[in-house]
């Protein structure tokens, strides 16, 4: 039983996994969850490959001192780098974005013409390219590094945002896409401005939901699933600078609220 009221951890490199985690608690309502943002050193869009790395080993051992039975990689960016490296490395089973996004993108394509909007280190890395790639995919990998500080200083519905996304988006203009991976944690809550940029027609990928009902599969399957229903989850915070910040950030993130950030 103590496994089983273990909890789940998960980082990001800031706010943005707070996306994540809430459809982890709309699928998982009994299951306790530590969040780790790593707000110091944010943001992994513009860092080395191998600092990437370095950042999601040194959040995974930190989570790993909180008894977590599960992790969950919240960040794309961290998920292009670090995940099979998580994988092969901790006790517990990892998980990520990266997969229930890049499987629910091929399944929403019918002309086979995608694109994948991400950090520039995600799509430098060309993790999705070469799996979508490989199941013969037309790929439109985009940088888009301005879509998450707008939204986090609460810009998303700002004019000059609209104005950023026609912007990045000018190159699907013309092209066949009609499925669009939001290959960033931060990029669901610009999802309406994209949408109205290119139409009814492309299908807009949010990898959370995805990933939360693979969270949920897993720990059935495994035994892990917390049966407690008489007593409320305990949901921890943890950011490794600034946690007053954090709190406040959290606000356009997570729908409940956040009233303590520990610092990390």
């Amino acid at each position: 039983m103590s496994q089983q009221t273990d909890p789940i951890g998960l980082f990001d490199s800031g706010v943005g996994g707070l996306t994540v985690m809430r459809e982890i608690v709309k699928s998982l309502p009994h299951e306790n969850l530590v969040y780790l943002g790593d707000t110091a050193r944010l943001p992994y869009g513009d860092k080395s490959p191998s600092a990437i790395v370095q950042f999601s080993l040194e959040n995974a051992d930190f989570l790993m001192q909180q008894k977590i039975k599960l992790l969950i990689v919240a960040c794309h960016t961290a998920c292009a780098h670090a995940i099979e490296i998580l994988q092969n490395t901790l006790p517990i089973p990892v998980l990520g974005v990266k997969s229930p996004g890049s499987q629910d993108l091929i399944a929403a394509t019918k002309t086979g013409h995608v694109a994948v909007l991400a950090t520039a280190s995600t799509i430098s890395s060309g993790a999705f390219q070469t799996y979508l790639q490989a199941q013969h995919l037309q790929v439109y990998p985009i940088a888009c590094p301005l879509f998450a500080p707008l939204v986090e200083e609460g810009l998303q519905y700002h004019p000059a945002t609209k104005l950023i996304a026609e912007y990045y988006l000018t190159p699907l203009k013309d092209s066949k896409v009609d499925a669009i991976l939001l290959a960033c944690t931060h990029y669901p809550l610009i999802a309406p401005v994209i949408q109205e940029i290119l139409g009814p027609a492309v299908r807009l990928i949010e990898p959370a939901r995805s990933l939360s009902l693979e969270v949920l599969e897993l720990l059935r399957s495994q035994n892990l699933l917390n049966p407690g229903s008489s007593y409320p989850p305990e949901y921890r915070f943890f950011a490794t600078s600034d946690p007053e910040k954090f709190c406040r950030a959290s606000k356009i993130f997570f729908p409940l609220p956040i009233k303590k950030v520990l610092l990390a």
